[in-house]
């Protein structure tokens, strides 16, 4: 189980303890979900990717967090969207490393008496060295991470400020 599973399982786990959306405006909100994820999906998830891992990411956050305005589902899509990319870079660096390795043990029998690390070393040198994909990889991954924590701030600071309101009432 990867760190990406196991953080959906403990959403989907908190999740569970909720009673879901209170307000007649966030159970309409919420009688929407599928059409929306369904649609964001289909924009987010490429070919080959799973689309009902996306969907359950999104409602991992969407249940950890109940949003109750267009504003604070459209921050929780955006974080969803910027994990999901985060996580397809990672999957493109280990594919171009895993890649570079095969090529690179192919053609250099000394290098493929070495260890698994050290071939891997070698590999990660010759694409930073040869190419710029791991550098564009590293300010993509740090973009995502960014737009994450700029929507999980904005998403915690609307609910700071309607919360109360919300006791008040």
């Amino acid at each position: 189980m990867s760190i990406s599973d196991k953080r959906i399982a403990a959403s989907r786990a908190n999740g569970a303890k909720s009673r879901g959306p209170i307000s007649a405006r966030g159970k309409a909100i919420s009688a929407q979900n599928s059409a929306r994820h369904s649609i964001l999906a289909n924009t987010i998830v490429l070919e080959g990717e799973s689309t009902e891992r996306f969907t359950a990411l999104l409602e991992a956050f969407q249940t950890e967090l109940m949003p109750e305005t267009e504003l604070e589902i459209s921050l929780i899509e955006n974080m969803a969207a910027c994990r999901w990319r985060q996580m397809r870079i990672w999957g493109m660096e280990k594919a171009g490393l895993s890649y570079a390795v095969r090529r690179q043990s192919a053609s250099n029998h000394e290098i493929s008496a070495e260890d698994a690390p050290t071939r891997t070393a070698l590999a990660f040198r010759t694409l930073c060295d040869e190419t710029r994909s791991f550098d564009l990889m590293n300010r993509y991954e740090t973009r995502f991470d960014r737009q994450y924590s700029r929507a999980l701030q904005r998403f915690t600071e609307l609910r700071r400020r309607r919360e109360p309101r919300d006791k008040a009432a």
